[in-house]
C-alpha cells in the first residue's frame, strides 16, 4: 500500500516556486481541512477526528507552504492520525452500540470524494491536464473536495454522542415548567 500512498502525494504538478509558498495553490486550498475540522466540531461530530482533520490542514499547509524541514512527517503524520482517530472513534460507537453505529457518508461526501479522486488523477504530474504554472491547480481541488467529504461524512457522526457533548447548545427551556 505504501507505494500508491506515495505515488498519490508524490506528483501534484504545480511548480515549486520561490518564497514564502512553495506551492501557492496547494498550500492555499490545505487551509479548507483546517476548516472542515472546525465545521466538524461545531456541528457536534467526533472531537479526536475535528481535530486531527484540522492537523492534516496544518501539516499539507507546512509541505505546500514554506516546506520547513520536518513539514512532510507533520504532514504524513497528521494524515496517521486521522485515520487513527476516525477507526478509534469507529470502534467507539460499535461498543457504545449506537445506531447507526457508523453513519454512511452522505451524498454530497461520496460525490466530493470521486471528484477529488478524478481531479488528482487527470492532473497530477505527467497527466493529461496537469499545468504546472496554472492558477487552479488539481491537486489544490483534491484538498477542497476531500476536506468537504470528510466534514460532512463526520459531521454526520452527529447522534448520542454529540448530544451529550458540550459544545452543542442546550435546548431552551423557556416556559417548560408551565402547566
Amino acid at each position: 500500500m505504501t507505494p500508491v500512498v506515495l505515488a498519490l502525494g508524490g506528483s501534484d504538478c504545480e511548480v515549486l516556486h520561490s518564497g514564502f509558498l512553495g506551492q501557492p495553490a496547494n498550500a492555499v486550498s490545505s487551509v479548507a481541512y483546517v476548516l472542515a475540522g472546525l465545521a466538524v466540531w461545531r456541528r457536534g461530530g467526533p472531537a479526536g477526528p475535528a481535530l486531527a482533520l484540522g492537523a492534516v490542514g496544518v501539516g499539507s499547509v507546512l509541505y505546500h507552504g514554506p516546506m520547513p524541514a520536518g513539514a512532510e512527517a507533520v504532514h504524513d503524520g497528521a494524515l496517521v492520525a486521522l485515520a487513527a482517530t476516525v477507526a478509534l472513534a469507529a470502534a467507539r460507537r460499535w461498543r457504545a452500540g449506537t445506531r447507526p453505529r457508523v453513519p454512511r457518508p452522505p451524498a454530497i461526501a461520496v460525490a466530493a470524494l470521486g471528484a477529488g479522486i478524478v481531479a488528482n488523477f487527470v492532473s497530477r504530474t505527467g497527466a493529461p491536464l496537469c499545468r504546472p504554472d496554472a492558477l487552479l491547480q488539481g491537486h489544490a481541488a483534491w484538498h477542497v473536495l476531500t476536506a468537504v467529504a470528510a466534514a460532512t461524512w463526520l459531521a454526520a457522526w452527529g447522534g448520542t454522542a454529540a448530544a451529550a457533548s458540550p459544545r452543542r447548545r442546550a435546548p431552551s427551556r423557556v416556559g417548560a415548567d408551565r402547566g
